[in-house]
């Protein structure tokens, strides 16, 4: 629980809200900006992968000790721990594919 002394402020919450937002944006930029050429960008694929993995791990957290959130969030859990990985998975089939 928060101390309400020590409680953000709007303008505080807005702009971190605003900075993770940008954040995934970036995230998505970088995952799309892959496409092109995805079977030579496995490296790349893999930090995304993980960083969106390590995020819904935490999501992952939160609705385990606070409650189920919104559909969204639970939504966006399942992106994070389903579908990414398996893209993942998908993106080194691909690879390995090309190599041969």
């Amino acid at each position: 629980m928060i101390d309400s002394g020590t409680a953000a402020k709007p303008a505080d919450l807005e702009s971190h809200f605003r900075y993770l937002s940008g954040l995934l944006l970036g995230i998505g930029l970088c995952f799309a900006a892959s496409i092109p050429t995805i079977e030579r960008r496995s490296e790349l694929f893999a930090a995304l992968a993980g960083t969106v993995v390590v995020g819904g791990l935490a999501r992952l957290y939160a609705l385990l000790a606070y409650g189920i959130p919104g559909t969204s969030h639970v939504l966006a859990l399942g992106m994070e721990l389903v579908v990414v990985p398996l893209l993942f998975a998908w993106q080194r089939r691909v690879a390995l594919q090309f190599r041969s």
